[in-house]
This record gives structure tokens, sequence and C-alpha cells, in this order.
């Protein structure tokens, strides 16, 4: 019965998806490799992006030139939506933060990481109302705090309230999509956000006297997942091609750190529509970003989440999550990981 459920749930969410991807303002239909230098092959990649995040990254640094595949970029709005996409089997790979990483293993969604990022940054930062009263962690209590549902703005929060010894039922937490963040804050009908970097530089500017509660650099660890499907990973022919992306991701990375205003042009002001000086503020305040190896503290760190949401009664019993790092997969895309950054 449960097979049957899945069998007939699966194309509907489907659908359901790749309307929503495409509205994203990614191209999920054409297999593509920027630049006019073509792709070649028969095994084609869909990818899970966010915001145009990867296409815009591996467009600008060249990485899309001369592939031996091709590549399908479906954009969705969050990491809870790549995870619909990858439950669904729309995509093959998908990007998120770590809490979506953490609710795709207890959703039971067949993943596995391939590839982790750590930024060395503030990340999110809670950010309090001038007038609240809210000066410190413990001053949360019974206010009301906006976040995204199971993103990491969500872990974020989670952390926060537990260095005070509290639990998320000890405030209100407002659930809205995470591009709204910044409007609910603005609006006045929350007391405090979880903003991301770009959403609290634009609202201290407007708002100087805002409390800067306190950021994840002293809370979380700035990972965040590349996840690829077992079904993809099973097959040789992908498996390869998702070896050779992740190369071109690292590759793309470094370039984005020897061209940082290149990087600002093309995305934040190209993409994101912000002016160059905000958004060279925005890149240089959220910190540098490296891939690392996949490790003991990686799957120690992703437990420690995973079993903070289920004390927070958010998950309803504990999840293993070594169970999402195969060991001969680390082992492979650790290697292409090393070789990438000595080439």
């Amino acid at each position: 019965m449960r097979r049957r459920i899945r069998a007939l749930v699966a194309p509907l969410l489907l659908a359901l998806l790749l309307p929503v991807a495409t509205a994203c303002g990614g191209d999920s239909s054409a297999a593509t490799s920027s630049d006019g230098a073509g792709s070649q092959g028969t095994v084609t990649l869909r990818i899970g992006d966010q915001g145009q995040s990867l296409l815009t990254t591996l467009k600008v640094s060249g990485q899309l030139k001369n592939l031996p595949y091709k590549v399908q970029f479906n954009q969705f709005d969050s990491g809870p939506l790549v995870n619909q996409g990858l439950q669904a089997g729309a995509i093959d790979f998908g990007v998120m933060g770590d809490t979506p990483a953490v609710f795709a293993q207890a959703s039971g969604i067949p993943v596995k990481v391939i590839a982790v990022s750590k930024t060395v940054g503030p990340g999110y930062t809670l950010v309090a109302r001038a007038g609240t009263g809210i000066k410190t962690i413990a001053e949360l209590k019974g206010k009301k705090i906006a976040i995204s549902k199971n993103t990491a703005n969500h872990g974020f929060l989670l952390r926060v309230l537990d260095k005070a010894g509290l639990k998320q039922k000890d405030v209100t937490v407002v659930d809205v999509p995470l591009q709204n963040i910044g409007n609910v804050l603005e609006s006045g009908t929350v007391d405090a956000a979880t903003a991301s970097e770009e959403t609290r530089a634009k609202y201290l500017q407007d708002h100087p006297d805002a409390v800067q509660v306190i950021n994840g650099r002293s809370v979380t660890p700035g990972y965040a997942f590349r996840l690829a499907t077992e079904k993809a990973l099973a097959d040789p022919a992908k498996r390869k091609a998702l070896l050779d992306f992740t190369a071109r991701l690292v590759k793309a990375n470094a370039w984005i750190r020897a061209h940082p205003d290149a990087w600002v042009d093309a995305y934040y002001v190209k993409i994101r529509k912000q002016t160059a000086a905000l958004g060279k503020q925005v890149f240089q305040a959220t910190g540098e970003t490296s891939y690392v190896p996949i490790d003991d503290a990686v799957v120690r760190s992703q437990q420690e989440q995973a079993d903070l949401f289920t004390e927070n009664g958010q998950i309803p019993q504990k999840v293993d999550l070594s169970q999402q790092f195969d060991p001969s997969v680390t082992k492979d895309f650790n290697a292409a990981l090393a070789a990438a950054q000595k080439g």
C-alpha cells in the first residue's frame, strides 16, 4: 500500500514542482552550458538550485564550458522545496543548508551527501526591532520571531534558544517564506527575525537602531550541503557526471574568491538586483566559503542539530544522520574535491 501511495504521489508532486521551478527564474527545461560552449553526451544531470546561485557561479567562472554531459537547472525558493524535488524524482542533485539536509533524512528521502561547503562568517543574525526590549537571548522568551520553517534559519534559532536554555515553545514562531523575512520585520508584526546577511544589511540601513542580538558565528558551523539521489549515484554514468560537476563547483568557488568584483556584479547586481555598494558590503560581510571534506565533524554537527529538533518536538523521533553518509560515496567525492582544489 505504501508503495502504491508513493507511486501516485510522486508524479503529482513532480507536476506541481516543475512549473514552480520555472517561475522562480531558472531554466527547468533547457539543457544548458552557457557562453555558447555547448554540452555533449547522453547523460543529463538535473540540478536543484536556489536563487540561481549555482548557475551563476558556474556561468561566470566558465565552468559550464566543454561539459561531457548535459545539465538542466531547476530553480527553487528554499531547501525544503529542493527536498520536494528530490523526493518527487524531479532532480538528481540539490543544494541546501544544513537544516533541510537534516529533514531530507528525517523524511526518508533516498539521498546521500556528496559535498559540503563551509562559510566562515555570521550566517544568520537574530535582529530585533527597536523598542521591543530585546537585547539578550533570554529576552526572546514570549516574543514573536519570524523564521522559515525547516530551513537553516530555523536551525539557527533553535541553537540560539538552546544557548539560553530555551525551547521553541518559549517563543511564538511566525513561519514565512525566506524571501519575506525582511518584509515581515519591516511591517512590525514580529518582534525579531532570523535575517540573512543581505536582509540584515538592508534592514539596518533603514533602522540603524535595531538590535543585533546574536549571529551564527558563535552557534552554527556554517555548513551547506550538496545531496544526490541514490538512484543517480547508482547509475555509473551519472555518478561520473556528478563527480565532474562537484569538481567544477569547487573550481568555480575558487574563481569567486579570486574575482570578487565580477561576482558581485554578476550575482548581487544582475540577479539579486542590489546596488553594487550593497552587494559588495553583503559579499564581504558574508565571509569566505570553501568546500571541505566530509568527515566525522560534519556528521556529528548534523546529528546534534537533528537531536535539537527532536528535543523541540519538530521531529517526532530520533533520526540517525549517519545513514545519509555512504562511505563509498564519501571516499569518491572527497577525492574529487581534493583533486579539484589542487588543480
